[in-house]
């Protein structure tokens, strides 16, 4: 089981419907790409994370653990409603992105997702989601140490973002401690790293291969310069995600073990993001 921790759903209403320039990103249209197709994926993403731990729910008779639950569940449907809200900006920039993400419900979701529960059961949806819980917190992670807190991105845009890495590392051990409830099984958590990694990278390389094409039929070019830059960053978070994965695969790994609690802490003390009110508990789930 984890630490005690206050898992808060705070009320966030980001502006990403202003004019946002299509290298965002640094300057930089490569990285720009690959963190729009990361927009594209976490909304859908995080309802399935929302399923895959709601239809275990049953299981968890910890009171303290089924409040996290309920906090995790709010937290991640503010997400999706955020990360929603960039689409729009990406079509006022004359990108298509609902071709990619009918392709993606389509085949990740409709076809894999519903594949895997009748064919294994949906414990194995939600040792999907054990992982990619944890890619998420790593993810965050690196935005605040390796990309220095996203330093260069518009303002409105990297707060949103810094706000989803924060509440990731916040509720890094949800789903894991669900999943040990439904069944403490080392295997079933190294097949869903498997599938975990194999499917974000699948899916987040098409979309930004997508996006890309999209840009080279207008005319726009990359320089030498940022691809060099992309790929240097592309290669540190290469590097963490592989550190990562090995560290998860060690028998008696728990999300608590890593030590990133401070980043979530430094942006709520410096950051006000809040609307409103703030709840653990304020969505019905």
């Amino acid at each position: 089981m984890s630490t005690l921790r206050d898992i808060k759903v705070r009320k966030v209403d980001f502006d990403l419907k202003t004019e946002i320039p299509i290298r965002w990103f640094k300057n930089n249209l490569l990285i720009s790409q690959f963190v729009n197709s990361l927009h594209l994926i976490f909304p859908d993403g995080e309802k399935f994370f929302i399923r895959s731990v709601k239809a275990h729910e049953d299981f968890v008779k910890d009171e303290e653990l089924r409040r996290q639950v309920k906090a995790f569940i709010g937290q991640e449907m503010i997400h999706g409603k955020e990360h929603r809200k960039f689409w729009e900006t990406m079509e006022k920039q004359g990108y298509h992105p609902k071709r990619f993400l009918e392709f993606y419900n389509s085949t990740c979701y409709d076809t894999f997702e519903t594949r895997i529960n009748q064919w294994l059961g949906p414990k194995y949806s939600l040792s999907v989601t054990v992982a990619l819980e944890h890619f998420t917190a790593s993810l965050a992670e690196f935005a605040f140490k390796d990309m220095n807190e996203l330093d260069g991105v518009p303002e409105e845009m990297r707060q949103m973002l810094l706000w989803h890495a924060s509440e990731e590392i916040e509720h890094k051990s949800v789903a894991f401690d669900v999943l040990k409830q439904v069944d403490d099984s080392y295997r079933l958590r190294v097949i869903g790293m498997l599938y975990a990694t194999i499917s974000l990278s699948v899916f987040a390389f098409i979309g930004f291969l997508m996006l890309l094409s999209e840009d080279f039929a207008k005319g726009r070019s990359i320089s030498f310069g940022e691809l060099l830059e992309f790929l240097t960053h592309f290669t540190k978070l290469v590097r963490t995600l592989g550190k990562e994965i090995l560290n998860y695969l060690r028998p008696d790994f728990h999300p608590d073990q890593v030590h990133n609690e401070s980043l979530a802490n430094y942006f709520f003390k410096n950051y006000k993001v809040e609307r409103g009110n703030s709840s653990s508990l304020s969505l019905a789930v």
